[in-house]
């Protein structure tokens, strides 16, 4: 009889996906850096030709045209106009939120231009810096706060200008 070898297995290191190391190397995704250039060049150049109406006009927010109360995008077009003409008073008086999420397309639009030429310097700081500051979830949550306060500004500021709206006459009918 032999005498049996102790098996041994061979250890391998556990690699994470998300390793810090890994992740540094990764190279940034092209095709979806030829999406954000050309949708947010769209974006700059609609924000810098077009002259959207003011005063009553009309909307395409669902929210606001069934309860009257402004969505926390509510004015976002009219901001990004306002802004990519110059006017940055205008922007902020439109949307509070507009002319930083402007500034942040910018930033995402040189970070795609970056990527496309194979400069690696600026998205890797750019994405390390959005990855620290968690920049997607506090800018949903400026985003949420802003819509939320802007709301109860209005009921307790201007409770009148609901009357025409779809979800208020509904709730007058219902009730009155």
């Amino acid at each position: 009889m032999q005498a049996s070898e102790p098996k041994t297995e061979e250890a391998t290191p556990a690699v994470t996906p998300l390793d810090d190391d890994a992740a540094s190397d990764r190279e940034p995704a092209k095709p979806l850096a030829w999406l954000a250039l050309v949708v947010l060049a769209g974006v700059f150049i609609v924000s810098v030709i077009h002259h959207p109406s003011e005063g009553n006009y009309f909307t395409i927010c669902g929210f606001k045209n069934a309860t009257g109360l402004p969505c926390p995008g509510c004015g976002l077009t009219h901001s990004f106009c306002a802004f990519g003409k110059g006017h940055w008073l205008a922007a902020f008086e439109w949307n509070l939120l507009g002319p930083p999420l402007f500034l942040l397309f910018a930033f995402v639009w040189a970070r795609a231009v970056c990527v496309l030429l194979d400069r690696q310097r600026f998205p890797r700081a750019f994405d390390a810096f959005a990855e620290r500051f968690r920049l997607i979830r506090y800018t949903a949550i400026a985003f949420a706060v802003f819509g939320v306060g802007r709301i109860v500004y209005i009921l307790i500021a201007d409770p009148g200008s609901l009357r025409h709206a779809a979800l208020s006459e509904l709730w007058a009918r219902l009730f009155s």
